[in-house]
């Protein structure tokens, strides 16, 4: 008697990210190189990611072909604007070898830095920089640019990075711009945003805000008004550019504690830096969030205010307000021993996130996790859970 083979079980369903800063594969005054991106694939793909977020916008500058923006300086080696020789588009490159090796590439993009605190780009690049626009669209006060965030003290708010107000509809027309360019121009899978929030508490004061609010900053209702454009920010590029073009995500990069229900004493992504990201999940204007839990360095053994039961804590709160779109919490990967990295894996699971995100590349590569991962929580293959949302 013939009997059918069973239908094998369907591929577990997990988002496994990994992001790749500027700083991963780039170094400054030496060019880069196709090789490096060889080098990340490979390591991906055999640890089992499915997904790359790739950093292709640092101070409103392009890790690719211009476009809108100049030429980052750490492609060539170079000056900004100057393109790398022999000529290569690193993000065309790298989709194409994300893409052959089954991997999702998402373009990461800073979006309100303009530029590094202190000083100016070169002001004669083809394309002009942004920050030359800017001056020219709102003008100056007293030196500083109005376009930029100011603090209260009404001088240059720089965290950083001097980054653009989100007051302004030019800022917003632009960034829009950027993201469209990208994805008419590339088979990416997505957009990824960071730094999608305001600098500082103190921030901003710049004349083009006060200008927008009608009246000074910082009265009443002013902060819940700073909200609102980031989260138009938000908003702009899901309507405009996600759902304008059909299998496309738009993710972002959180501050990890939204509010500080708990009282440990954290910056706050909704009071500190003025970022709703549970208004966006709320509103349905984003596909993905994550919260970016992670030291910005490592102890052995990790005693830093990041605590395994604090990242718990925070990826619960996050998903209990998830409201149908996936939340992917950010791990590090500086910890001494993978075992941090894994039990966190483990965790996001238990609380049924739709995955997780590693940052990133280069600690990984220099622990050496990435046989931990493809021989541990990696050893079953998972595909990318799909948005079925957009229509």
């Amino acid at each position: 008697i013939f009997r059918a083979e069973p239908p094998p079980p369907p591929a577990m369903q997990e988002l496994r990210g990994l992001w790749v800063t500027r700083f991963d594969w780039t170094s400054f005054g030496q060019p880069a190189s196709p090789s490096k991106i060889d080098e990340i694939v490979d390591n991906a793909d055999f640890a089992g990611f499915n997904a790359i977020f790739f950093q292709v916008r640092g101070t409103a500058d392009a890790y690719y072909a211009p476009g809108l923006e100049p030429w980052a300086q750490r492609v060539s080696g170079g000056s900004l604007g100057q393109a790398p020789n022999p000529f290569w588009d690193p993000l065309a490159y790298f989709v194409q070898k994300a893409h052959a090796a089954g991997i999702e590439l998402h373009a990461y993009i800073n979006v309100y830095p303009v530029w590094d605190c202190g000083s100016a780009p070169a002001s004669n690049t083809s394309p002009r920089h942004f920050y030359w626009d800017l001056r020219d669209i709102h003008g100056t006060t007293n030196g500083l640019l109005n376009g930029l965030q100011w603090n209260t003290s009404y001088q240059l708010s720089c965290s950083g990075y001097q980054r653009a107000t989100p007051a302004s509809i030019d800022v917003d027309n632009h960034l829009i711009a950027v993201g469209q360019d990208l994805v008419n121009r590339y088979d990416i899978d997505g957009i990824h945003l960071d730094h999608i929030r305001y600098g500082a508490s103190n921030a901003s004061c710049d004349p083009v805000s006060e200008s927008r609010w009608g009246g000074d900053c910082f009265t009443s209702g002013y902060a819940d008004w700073q909200r609102a454009q980031v989260s138009g920010t938000v908003n702009r590029f899901y309507d405009d550019i996600i759902l304008a073009n059909s299998g496309l995500a738009l993710s972002a990069a959180v501050w990890p504690i939204y509010i500080d229900y708990w009282g440990w004493g954290g910056l706050q992504g909704y009071h500190t830096y003025y970022q709703d990201s549970k208004a966006w999940v709320a509103g349905g204007y984003i596909d993905i969030i994550s919260p970016m839990i992670y030291p910005s360095t490592f102890n052995c053994p990790d005693n830093s205010f990041w605590t395994f039961s604090r990242w718990q804590t925070l990826v619960a709160d996050f998903q209990s307000d998830a409201n149908g779109r996936y939340v992917v919490p950010g791990i590090g990967t500086g910890y001494c021993t993978f075992s941090e990295i894994e039990n966190r894996i483990e965790a996001a699971r238990a609380i049924g996130t739709a995955g997780h995100a590693l940052f990133s590349y280069s600690s990984l590569l220099s622990h050496g996790y990435f046989d931990d991962l493809a021989n541990g929580p990696y050893a079953e293959p998972a595909v990318v859970p799909p948005i079925n949302w957009h229509n």
